[in-house]
């Protein structure tokens, strides 16, 4: 994947589990997720946690990645804390791949695209 700084082809989106418990992921224009996040009661909870990912993605320190048993690579973004906020289910072939994907989502803003499907 090549960087880009179209917002247009990443988009979140909010959806329900089984237990009623809200989740986003942000996909790409052809619906693979490349993050997801954990679970809140509330959906406000859960906007707050789309506004998280934006604003920490600003920040390159707040970026990680990691090498799997299958020697993929996965990233992950944290907080101003330290804490795990969101990581990637989808495996990148190369640590520059992984890289480039961290390149695109600095260019994510508060007028990325937002699907509710719990409406």
């Amino acid at each position: 994947m090549k960087h880009s700084t179209n917002n247009e082809k990443l988009y979140f989106e909010i959806n329900k589990d089984q237990y009623n418990l809200f989740y986003f992921n942000l996909k790409d224009k052809n619906g693979n997720i490349y993050l997801k996040s954990g679970s809140y009661t509330q959906k406000t909870n859960c906007l707050k946690g789309i506004r998280s990912i934006i604003i920490n993605s600003k920040n390159e320190d707040r970026f990680g990645a990691k090498q799997t048993y299958e020697e993929t690579w996965v990233f992950y973004l944290k907080d101003e804390n330290g804490q795990i906020i969101a990581v990637s289910p989808y495996y990148f072939d190369t640590i520059v791949e992984a890289i480039n994907f961290i390149e695109n989502l600095k260019s994510l803003s508060l007028k990325t695209p937002v699907i509710d499907n719990t409406k």
